[in-house]
């Protein structure tokens, strides 16, 4: 459930520092993915027998800082933000992908 509270606060903070230089389809599409990622990861089963510290990381975190590089690649001054933006959408996908994974065929 703190994933929802994590999204909320995304939303909110997106919404309200107007900082980010990314068209808003984009924006509005990475929220979207995200959405999709929380329910499918909260509200589909099956769901995991046991969790680790491992797990919430990779299925909270990553998608959190993935989806915070596609909106707010300013917040990188070390790479390009194009680069940064890349490297969310990556990072998202990737982690679906891996969700999809577990949920089909290990748990």
């Amino acid at each position: 459930m703190i994933n929802l509270l994590v999204f909320c606060a995304i939303v909110v903070f997106y919404f309200w520092s107007k900082e980010s230089e990314i068209s808003p389809v984009e924006a509005m599409f990475a929220l979207g993915f995200y959405a999709i990622y929380i329910v499918v990861y909260l509200f589909v089963p099956p769901f995991a027998n046991a969790s680790s510290s491992q797990m919430g990381l990779l299925y909270g975190l990553v998608p959190a800082v993935s989806v915070s590089a596609v909106l707010f690649p300013h917040f990188n001054q070390q790479s390009p933000e194009i680069v940064t933006r890349c490297l969310g959408w990556i990072g998202l996908a990737l982690v679906f992908a891996i969700l999809l994974c577990f949920k089909i065929f290990v748990w």
